[in-house]
């Protein structure tokens, strides 16, 4: 069995994740995305891994009151992305934490992490993605 790790009984161990470097996905935003994006370029493509974290900036933002993000999958069948999990983010939670991260499952698909709504006086959000 090749890639299998073996404990000194010779069972096969739980899997091993490689995950990937941090690389930038989106950014620097200065305002949420007014629709969907047309292609699978404009996407993460995740063929080979389970999950995508998804690391957003939001340091370089002022007066930042309230982010909301989406998770798109690109379904090629269709040609268009189609809307997954939502998660929004109030002011006090971005106070305590102006970085948070998000992790999701992407089966090896085609993802895009979408702006949907933001509240701020100057927003400045860089999203960075890695792979497991």
């Amino acid at each position: 069995m090749p890639n299998v790790r073996l404990d000194a009984q010779g069972v096969p161990k739980a899997p091993v994740y490689e995950g990937t470097a941090p690389v930038l996905h989106r950014g620097p935003l200065s305002a949420p995305d007014a629709a969907d994006p047309t292609g699978a370029a404009q996407g993460l493509d995740c063929a080979g891994y389970r999950m995508a974290r998804f690391d957003l900036d939001t340091t370089g933002s002022s007066g930042l009151q309230y982010l909301e993000v989406q998770l798109l999958i690109w379904n090629p069948t269709a040609g268009r992305y189609f809307g997954g999990a939502r998660r929004a983010f109030s002011a006090a939670q971005l106070q305590a934490n102006p970085r948070p991260s998000l992790e999701a499952e992407v089966r090896g698909a085609v993802v895009f992490l979408k702006v949907t709504a933001a509240q701020a006086t100057a927003l400045s959000l860089r999203v960075y993605a890695s792979l497991s």
